[in-house]
């Protein structure tokens, strides 16, 4: 069941398996791209930087680092070392019942750092060296195994972004939670379609207001933001798609017009989905060797 990958590039153009799992010591720096996996990277020996949303992190031994599907990122290290680098495909994420409804929590990345979040990174640690030994012993039944652990990994760590975005008694969060798991499905679902706030309160149960004013309590956006950051991940595996026009990205996730399209796109990504679609993946182990070779 094993593979055994000789570089980054190589493992980002494997998707034969739900979940690749790769040691990486490579010098190598990675230049802005994305996937359409979930990239979860834990440096066992030296620091290593992601950069993701304009912001620069720092990671360190033992800590860990998730970068969810469709966020363009950078990495490179910053000293001699090696990590473990996991690619989660998102087809696996979105199986997990229940934590698409939390994945809103994880963009545009989630770093848990040992001085800010020991004890959950102490919890979160032995799920994914479990998954790395069962990936390195390869033994019959493997990957569900290592499927396992990470699903229980994504799980704990999407509960405890939630407990960390409410300050709320545990009952009122369990009731808001049991409501706000509802409301997310449905707009997950139907992303692709107009939706106000009016439809989403009566289909909450709450008046609009006191629905607007409890949403942005409890997520920490507006309705309107959490609506179209939705659609931008509907987007984004339409863009995954290269034999799909651009234009008909645009229409099947629910844009009137290519331009309205591009406004919103470049408003919430930083740049337009012609862009973004040119920085999917990083290039082909051959097409590195040949771009190197041309340059010497």
């Amino acid at each position: 069941m094993k593979d055994n990958f000789s570089s980054l590039r190589q493992l980002d153009h494997h998707p034969n398996t739900p979940v690749r799992i790769y040691l990486n010591q490579e010098d190598d720096e990675y230049p802005p791209h994305w996937h359409q996996t979930y990239e979860l990277i834990m440096p066992v020996r030296g620091r290593y930087r992601a950069a993701v949303d304009h912001m620069s992190y720092e990671l360190l031994p033992g800590e860990i680092f998730l970068i969810p599907s469709g966020v363009v990122h950078e990495l490179c290290p910053m000293e001699p070392g090696e990590r473990y680098i996991i690619m989660i495909d998102n087809d696996m994420v979105m199986q997990i019942h229940g934590l698409p409804a939390f994945r809103q929590w994880f963009y545009p990345c989630v770093h848990l750092r040992a001085d800010r979040e020991p004890d959950t990174l102490s919890a979160l640690q032995p799920l994914v060296r479990e998954a790395i030994a069962e990936y390195q012993q390869g033994s019959p039944m493997a990957m569900p195994a290592i499927q396992a652990w990470l699903t229980v990994c994504l799980i704990r760590l999407g509960r405890w972004m939630s407990e960390c975005h409410s300050a709320h008694p545990d009952e009122y969060r369990y009731r808001m939670n049991t409501v706000m798991l509802d409301v997310y499905a449905y707009v997950t679902e139907h992303c692709h379609e107009r939706l106000s706030l009016e439809e989403i309160a009566m289909h909450s149960g709450y008046s609009k207001y006191h629905f607007a004013r409890v949403f942005k309590e409890y997520t920490g956006t507006s309705f309107y933001d959490f609506y179209m950051r939705q659609r931008m991940q509907l987007c984004t595996r339409f863009l995954s798609d290269m034999s799909i026009p651009v234009t008909e990205v645009a229409l099947r996730s629910g844009f009137g017009s290519i331009a309205t399209f591009n406004r919103i796109f470049k408003h919430y990504q930083g740049i337009t989905p012609t862009e973004y679609r040119k920085l999917n993946q990083l290039p082909p182990p051959d097409a590195v060797d040949q771009a190197r070779d041309s340059n010497i």
